[in-house]
C-alpha cells in the first residue's frame, strides 16, 4: 500500500481515466460531476465523512485511519486514487492497519517470552515435566484446541506450570507445523497420573472446558480441582465487563496482555507456529497462576467469601461439567409428530387470521397495527404482546388468536423443529452450558455463552416452553424426577423479613400469598386463594405481583403493567401494602439503606457482596417541568440508576440466597446421586432435577425429601419440597401419587 500521507490542501485525484471513450457532450457533463464530486482536498474528506450519519464504530475507524493516514503509516491504493475518497476504502484501511497491529502484537509477544516458558517435544523433556509436577502441591493446567465445540474439537497442546518452580510448560502434540512433537496419545497416557493426583491442587481459567476437553478427549478425570480465576473473579467483581483471561490480567495485574482473537482470529491453535503457541500458551499458564494470588488474596478481605467460594462454588463446577457432558435424550419421533399437529393448528389459525385482517405480513407490526385497529374499532399504542394484546384479548376473541398463533409459532420454530437439529453426532443427545454465576447474583443461566459469538449448537434448558419439555425423555429403565423448592423465593423473603404473617402460613400450612390477601383485603381465605380450575383468584394474584414486583426492584410503572392499572393506583396500591406490612417494608428499607451507605449488600451469611456503587451516589436536583428539558437528561440518566441501584438491593439478597440454598442442596444431592448410581438432569429455577432408576422406593423419596428441606435451612422458616415423577418430562405424577401405586405416564 503506498500514497500521500493526506494531509492539508492536497487534493484527492486527477481527471479519471474512465472519461474516456465517452462522446463530448457526455464526457463534458460526467466531468464536472467527478469536479464537483472529487476534487476536494482531504481536509474536505475528512468533513464529509465525519458529518455523515455514522455508528460508533465508523466514528472510531474513522479517527484510526485519519490518525494514521496524518502520520505516514498507510496511504491510499493507487487502484483507488481516482475514486472518491468513501467508508468504504476508509473501512478497508482500517482492515489493513488492524491485520499490521495483530502481526506487531505477535511479534512483542514472541520478542518477550520470558526464559521460563518452556516447550516440550522429546520424551526427555516430558520425563522432566513430570518429575517436576510430581513435586509441586499445586498446578495451573489448561488445554490449547482447535476450537470451542468440546464435543468436536480436540486437544493440540497441554499447559502446565509448576508453580513453586516458577516454570510454565507447553506440550504440543498437534500442531499442523512440521517440526517434531510427541504423540498425543502418549503424552496423555504419561499425564493422566498427574491430573489424577488428589493430593494436588488444580488450577484453571474457565476449568470447566478444560475439564471436559480432557475427559472427552482421553478420558482424564481431573482429580481435585482447587481454583478457577473466571468464577473467582465472578464473585470479587460481579459488574465486570469481561471474565477473559488477558483482559483481567491487563486490568489487574498490570500485564499488558491481548485476547486469542486480537491475535489469532478465528484460526484454531493447531494453526499457529510453535513459536508463537510456546509464547502464548504458556503465559496462560502463568497470569492464571498470578490471577489467583491476587484473587485469593482479595476475596479473604471481604467477610466469608473465600469460604464459600471454596466449599461451594468450586465444588460445583466439576458437577456442572458432568451435568452438561451427560446432556438429554430426545423424542425424534415425538418431535415429528408434535411438529405436524402444530403445523396444521397454525395453518388453520392464519386462515381465521386471514379472513380478519386480509392477506398481510403477520410479522410486520405496522401492518399488523393497522390491521387489528381495523378489526377492534380502537387505536392500540403497538402489538406488545404482555403490554397491550394480552390485556386486550379478554374481550376481542380475534387477539386471542393472534396470540395462539404466535405462541405456537414461536413453539414451533425454537424448540419443537430446533431441538432435535442440536442433537450432538457423539452422543446422540443434545447437551446445554450451564453457568452456575450466569447472573449477578449468583443464579444460573444456561445456553450459548453471551460474552462469545461463537455458536455451538446449544439448547437453553432452563428456557424450555411446557410444551417443549415434552420432547426430553428418560432413558430405558429410568425416570426423570423432579424435586421444587416449594415457595422458595417466598420462604426467603419471610425469613429476611420476620414478617409474622407470613410465618405463621408457612407454620400452618397455608398458602402465603392468599393468607397475605385475605388479611389485606379482609377477605375470607378460601375467597383468596385459587379458583376450581386452579389458577389464581384476583385477590392472590394481586398479592404475588405487588410483593415481589416490588421486592425484585419493579418500579411503580413496572407495577402498573403488571396488574394492568394506572401508575398511580398501582404506587397506592403498593404504599398501602408496605403500611400493612410493616417488617417487610422495613427489610427493603434497611437493605436500601446500608447500600447507600456501603454502595453494596450482603448475600447470605456475608458470603457474597451484590456491589451497587450507583446507590452511594447523589441525586441530582430537576426543577419543577424539567423533566423532558434535555438540559436534565445526564441528570435524568444519574438518578435512574441510583433508583435502580436502590431497588436492587432487596432484589438480591433475596434472590442471591435462594441461589446459595440451591448450590448447598446440589452439593448435598449429588453425594446421593453418586451413591445410587443415578444421573444429573439439571437445576430449573427453584426446581432440582434427576435422572433416577425405576427400582426407585418410598426411602428414597424420604432421602430426597430430607436434602432438600435440611439442607440450607432459613431463620424461622421450614422448608418444603414437591417431588414429581415422569418418563416424559412434564408428564407427571406426584411422588405421593407414585408410592400408592398410580402408573406413571408411559412414552
Amino acid at each position: 500500500m503506498t500514497g500521500n500521507s493526506g494531509t492539508g490542501h492536497m487534493r484527492l485525484n486527477v481527471r479519471s481515466p474512465a472519461l474516456k471513450g465517452l462522446n463530448k457532450g457526455e464526457g463534458l457533463r460526467r466531468a464536472v460531476e467527478q469536479k464537483m464530486l472529487h476534487n476536494e482536498t482531504f481536509d474536505e474528506a475528512w468533513a464529509r465523512l465525519f458529518a455523515m450519519k455514522n455508528s460508533p464504530t465508523d466514528e472510531r475507524r474513522l479517527m484510526v485511519v485519519k490518525q494514521a493516514m496524518e502520520e505516514g503509516r498507510i496511504g491510499r491504493d493507487p487502484d483507488r486514487a481516482s475514486r472518491r475518497f468513501s467508508k468504504a476504502e476508509v473501512k478497508d484501511l482500517y482492515a489493513i492497519l488492524e491485520e499490521q497491529a495483530r502481526l506487531g502484537r505477535l511479534q512483542e509477544l514472541r520478542d518477550n517470552k520470558p526464559n521460563n516458558y518452556v516447550m516440550i517435544t522429546d520424551e526427555e523433556g516430558l520425563t522432566e515435566v513430570v518429575d517436576a509436577l510430581r513435586k509441586e502441591s499445586v498446578i495451573v493446567f489448561d488445554v490449547e484446541t482447535t476450537g470451542v465445540d468440546v464435543h468436536s474439537d480436540i486437544v493440540v497442546g497441554h499447559v502446565l506450570s509448576a508453580t513453586e518452580k516458577d516454570v510454565h510448560y507447553y506440550i504440543p502434540t498437534d500442531h499442523k507445523e512440521a517440526s517434531p512433537q510427541l504423540d498425543r496419545e502418549y503424552v496423555a497416557n504419561i499425564l493422566r497420573p498427574i491430573y489424577e493426583d488428589a493430593s494436588k491442587g488444580f488450577i484453571a481459567h474457565n476449568a470447566k472446558f478444560d475439564l471436559q476437553m480432557l475427559y472427552n478427549n482421553f478420558g482424564i478425570t481431573v482429580a481435585n480441582l482447587m481454583w478457577d480465576t473466571q468464577e473467582a473473579m465472578r464473585l470479587l467483581n460481579e459488574n465486570e465487563p469481561s471474565y477473559a483471561l488477558k483482559t483481567l490480567a491487563t486490568k489487574y495485574l498490570r500485564d499488558n496482555s491481548y485476547t486469542y482473537g486480537d491475535l489469532f482470529g478465528q484460526i484454531g491453535f493447531d494453526e499457529v507456529d510453535l513459536e508463537t503457541a510456546l509464547a502464548y500458551a504458556a503465559k496462560d499458564g502463568d497470569l492464571t497462576y498470578r490471577l489467583y494470588l491476587f484473587q485469593r488474596h482479595h476475596l479473604a478481605k471481604h467477610g466469608n467469601i473465600l469460604e464459600y467460594f471454596e466449599t461451594v462454588e468450586m465444588p460445583m463446577i466439576p458437577l456442572v461439567s458432568k451435568i452438561e457432558l451427560r446432556g438429554y435424550d430426545i423424542d425424534t419421533e415425538r418431535a415429528e409428530e408434535y411438529a405436524a399437529e402444530i403445523r396444521e393448528e397454525i395453518d388453520e389459525l392464519q386462515e381465521e387470521l386471514r379472513r380478519e385482517f386480509g392477506d398481510i405480513n403477520m410479522n410486520s407490526p405496522a401492518q399488523l397495527k393497522e390491521a387489528i385497529e381495523a378489526s377492534i374499532g380502537r387505536q392500540i399504542p403497538n402489538t406488545n404482546a404482555n403490554k397491550t394484546l394480552k390485556p386486550l384479548s379478554k374481550d376481542y376473541k380475534i387477539l386471542r388468536t393472534l396470540l395462539d398463533y404466535r405462541s405456537l409459532t414461536k413453539t414451533l420454530g425454537t424448540y419443537v423443529e430446533a431441538i432435535p437439529q442440536l442433537i450432538k453426532k457423539q452422543t446422540g443427545r443434545v447437551h446445554t452450558e450451564l453457568r452456575p454465576n450466569g447472573t449477578v447474583t449468583g443464579r444460573f443461566s444456561s445456553g450459548e455463552d453471551s460474552e462469545t459469538s461463537v455458536t455451538r449448537g446449544l439448547i437453553n434448558i432452563q428456557n424450555q416452553s411446557p410444551e417443549s419439555r415434552t420432547l426430553y425423555v428418560a432413558p430405558e429403565g429410568h425416570y426423570i424426577v423432579n424435586a421444587d423448592f416449594s415457595a422458595q423465593e417466598v420462604r426467603i423473603i419471610a425469613s429476611l423479613s420476620q414478617e409474622d404473617v407470613l410465618i405463621n402460613a408457612f407454620a400452618e400450612g397455608v398458602d402465603a400469598y392468599a393468607t397475605l390477601a385475605s388479611e389485606f383485603f379482609n377477605k375470607p381465605y378460601d375467597e383468596c386463594y385459587k379458583l376450581p380450575d386452579g389458577s389464581d383468584t384476583e385477590y392472590r394474584k394481586q398479592m404475588k405481583v405487588v410483593l415481589l414486583s416490588s421486592m425484585y426492584g419493579a418500579s411503580k410503572y413496572g407495577l402498573s403493567d403488571s396488574l394492568g392499572i394506572g401508575v398511580e393506583e398501582a404506587e397506592e396500591f403498593r404504599l398501602s401494602f408496605f403500611d400493612k406490612y410493616r417488617k417487610i417494608d422495613g427489610f427493603i428499607k434497611d437493605t436500601q439503606a446500608f447500600a447507600k451507605r456501603n454502595g453494596f449488600v450482603w448475600i447470605g451469611d456475608k458470603s457474597r457482596k451484590r456491589r451497587l456503587p450507583e446507590a452511594r451516589n447523589k441525586r441530582e436536583f430537576i426543577p419543577q417541568g424539567k423533566w423532558n428539558d434535555p438540559k436534565y437528561e445526564n441528570a435524568k440518566r444519574k438518578n435512574r440508576a441510583i433508583s435502580q441501584a436502590m431497588r436492587q438491593g432487596p432484589n438480591a439478597r433475596v434472590q442471591g440466597l435462594a441461589a446459595m440454598q440451591t448450590k448447598k442442596t446440589m452439593l448435598a444431592l449429588d453425594e446421593l446421586v453418586e451413591r445410587k448410581g443415578w444421573e444429573w438432569f439439571a437445576p430449573i429455577h427453584d426446581e432440582i432435577v434427576l435422572y433416577v432408576t425405576d427400582d426407585i422406593n418410598e426411602d428414597d423419596f424420604a432421602e430426597i425429601d430430607r436434602v432438600m428441606t435440611q439442607t440450607y435451612l432459613l431463620d424461622g422458616v421450614d422448608n418444603a419440597t414437591d417431588i414429581e415423577v415422569q418418563r416424559r418430562w412434564g408428564d407427571s405424577i406426584t411422588a405421593e401419587e407414585f408410592l400408592k401405586g398410580v402408573e406413571v405416564p408411559k412414552l
